[in-house]
């Protein structure tokens, strides 16, 4: 039987903050109570404990933050459906536990919210707090720039209008209407990473959402070359159970296999080379390495998904998993 959040249209907005480490977040909430005071919105704030310890400034007797302690490593995609499932709100907003929200995103939020009653999904940008690591400057500079576009990474001289239409919504900086979830719609708990990517193509955000430049968060983005490869090879081996488990064209091992090719012979040492400030050659030895990781990552998931005769996570074939529709993408 499917658990639906309870109905309770008195609060605005529910925060889902799914977190494994104190690096940040007591940090993020505080900054969501100056916003949200400021506003004079009711909230709440569910902050998901993903198999950690209570944290120590966790008092207990904060009316505005709820806490759901997950007693072991689930996974931030289980852990965010179990926040989905505990909240109250009519708009469910989802942060990474280590960003801070700039100051008008809960202002672009709430107007989004009003002036898209047609629209089912809100986000925005992304912004990386180091801009001069050169980890970070790649997480913006290529794969933000490539899936949303220039005006993603880019400072708004002015006010710019909104974004109608967006594959997806970054999961650590998004908001869904209630009614998403109303039919048991949730985040794909079978995926290493891209659950928000899987979800965005799913509900066919292309036609449902809408992004502003304003409703943005200052994010840590990895800083280091272990920690870049390791969402490299995450993402590699996401993209193949896409593949095996629901078929998107994009994913497919001819279109993996062509895009690591072509960005290996040219891509990153012509084009992608260009928008990142550095040594050139510490640039495109990165990028080498990131496509090769991301190739391995794709191929030995899909090798074990083909050995094992079985869907992704053990289900059988022709199964959908949690949160995975049957059928064609």
């Amino acid at each position: 039987m499917t658990a639906h959040p309870p109905q309770t249209p008195d609060i605005a907005v529910s925060v889902i903050v799914a977190t494994a480490r104190d690096t940040g977040c007591e940090r993020l909430v505080r900054a969501l109570r100056e916003q949200f005071a400021a506003a004079g919105c009711v909230y709440e704030i569910v902050l998901v404990l993903d198999g950690c310890p209570r944290y120590g400034w966790l008092t207990g007797d904060d009316p505005d933050l709820r806490v759901i302690v997950l007693p072991q490593r689930q996974g931030i995609a289980r852990a965010r459906n179990r926040g989905i499932a505990a909240s109250r709100g009519d708009l469910l907003a989802f942060l990474d536990d280590d960003c801070v929200p700039a100051s008008a995103w809960l202002d672009e939020l709430l107007r989004m919210s009003r002036e898209y009653p047609g629209k089912d999904a809100f986000g925005g940008r992304v912004i990386g707090t180091a801009p001069s690591n050169l980890y970070s400057r790649l997480r913006d500079q290529i794969y933000y720039f490539e899936t949303f576009g220039a005006w993603y990474t880019q400072t708004p001289a002015s006010r710019a209008g909104d974004v109608i239409g967006a594959p997806y919504v970054n999961g650590g900086n998004c908001a869904y209407r209630r009614a998403v979830f109303l039919d048991g719609t949730r985040f794909d708990v079978l995926l290493p990473a891209y659950s928000d990517v899987e979800l965005g193509r799913r509900l066919l955000l292309r036609r449902r959402a809408v992004l502003s430049p304003y409703m943005a968060i200052h994010h840590d983005h990895p800083g280091d070359f272990r920690q870049y490869m390791l969402r490299c090879w995450r993402s590699g081996r996401a993209r193949a159970l896409l593949w095996w488990h629901r078929r998107y064209r994009e994913d497919s091992p001819s279109a993996v296999g062509a895009a690591v090719a072509v960005n290996l012979m040219w891509h990153n040492a012509v084009h992608r080379r260009r928008r990142i400030a550095g040594p050139p050659v510490r640039v495109v030895a990165v990028l080498t390495c990131q496509e090769i990781v991301h190739g391995i990552g794709y191929a030995c998931a899909l090798l074990a998904s083909v050995v094992g005769g079985r869907r992704a996570g053990g289900l059988p074939d022709r199964t959908a998993g949690p949160g995975v529709a049957a059928g064609p993408p």
